[in-house]
């Protein structure tokens, strides 16, 4: 054990010196809160920097926990509340130690449900079965505190907190997840009860919300995304988004022994970048997405490789995440498009008169 202990300290040592800043020892263990309020200034650096943030995030939610169900290993994030686990009104308060996790939690991409029945209405043609079950989202404890703490679990919990004058602004250190899985075994990707993990979203708050999120750029939350190296078309989709993953592999290879997962799965998944904000001085309109979970605003329709435009745009998709409040109840807005919105939302984009942010929450319209 000591040999063990020694060997890896002058690993530490050797990469400090030939790699990238050295981070407090813990700071893939820390709480959320702490680690934002530690380190949520990378997020706003720059690209260097939020390429760093965005593989820190990643290593932490990806950090192994033994789930006392069936004593097998999940990462962590697995652990969370999914959606089921917060917006079944009937769903007694989430405790991990009572999640049960036969598989992946799986439900039905909105996104892909929405476009299809979009499809449907232009076409006149029927879209059967357009959204198999293949997503998971789930949330921290920071997150599911909040939406339980002031009822946005029910829509009518909404409409009761924006009428009392809340103003939906999760706390910093909340994170929400979403990932898509394949089912069957894909050689090097992260498995899950017959279920290969084939693409990661991941946004944390790292800013108060700004009073108008639907105009105003401000970084809020930090929106970084992953995939399995052997996703077809991968290079030539990345190549379509704005801020590209810069990090150097040494650095990267640094972060993924200090969080002892330098010899798991993990180490097959690539960042696509990251974003914080609708533009800047160098681009009119930001974009970023993953091709597991993006995929419909891609052109041409189908393999990755041949895509020309990915109209994908993670802080303005999310910004038009809002609602209507009706009697005791919301109606919800989703998004435009085709085509769909990039860069600052256009008066065709923009919310109906009278909307009210959910943060850039999109898990929030899954309320009852």
């Amino acid at each position: 054990m000591l040999k063990l202990v020694i060997s890896r300290l002058f690993l530490f040592v050797v990469m400090a010196l030939t790699a990238g800043p050295s981070f407090a020892a813990d700071w893939w263990s820390m709480s959320d809160a702490d680690f934002v309020t530690t380190y949520g200034k990378l997020a706003t650096g720059s690209q260097v920097d939020q390429s760093q943030f965005a593989w820190m995030t990643f290593l932490r939610v990806n950090q192994p926990v033994v789930y006392q169900g069936d004593m097998k290993t999940y990462s962590q994030w697995e652990l969370w509340p999914s959606d089921p686990d917060t917006f079944s009104p009937s769903s007694p308060p989430f405790k991990a130690a009572n999640k049960f996790r036969p598989r992946p939690h799986l439900q039905v991409s909105k996104a892909n449900a929405i476009v299809a029945m979009r499809t449907a209405a232009k076409t006149g043609i029927p879209q059967f079965n357009p959204a198999p079950a293949s997503e998971e989202v789930t949330r921290n404890a920071l997150s599911y505190g909040y939406i339980m703490k002031n009822k946005l679990n029910t829509q009518a919990g909404i409409a009761a907190f924006v009428k009392g004058g809340g103003v939906i602004d999760f706390p910093l250190g909340a994170v929400e997840t979403k990932a898509r899985w394949k089912r069957g075994a894909i050689d090097g990707a992260y498995q899950v009860a017959g279920y290969s993990l084939t693409g990661l979203h991941l946004m944390v708050k790292i800013a108060p919300t700004p009073k108008d999120p639907f105009t105003d750029n401000s970084p809020s939350w930090f929106w970084t995304t992953f995939e399995f190296k052997g996703n077809p078309g991968l290079a030539n989709a990345q190549s379509l988004l704005t801020y590209h993953d810069v990090l150097p592999a040494a650095q990267i290879t640094q972060l993924e022994a200090e969080s002892g997962l330098s010899k798991s799965l993990f180490v097959n998944y690539v960042s696509n970048g990251q974003q914080i904000q609708f533009d800047d001085s160098s681009h009119p309109t930001i974009l970023m997405g993953n091709t597991q979970l993006e995929d419909f605003a891609a052109t041409p329709p189908g393999n990755p490789a041949n895509w020309t435009v990915w109209q994908t745009s993670c802080h303005t998709c999310h910004s038009q995440a809002s609602g209507v409040v009706d009697g005791n109840g919301m109606n919800f807005f989703f998004f435009t498009g085709p085509p769909y919105p990039t860069g600052p939302l256009t008066a065709a984009d923009m919310p109906p008169s009278g909307s009210v942010s959910l943060d850039f929450v999109w898990a929030l319209i899954n309320a009852q």
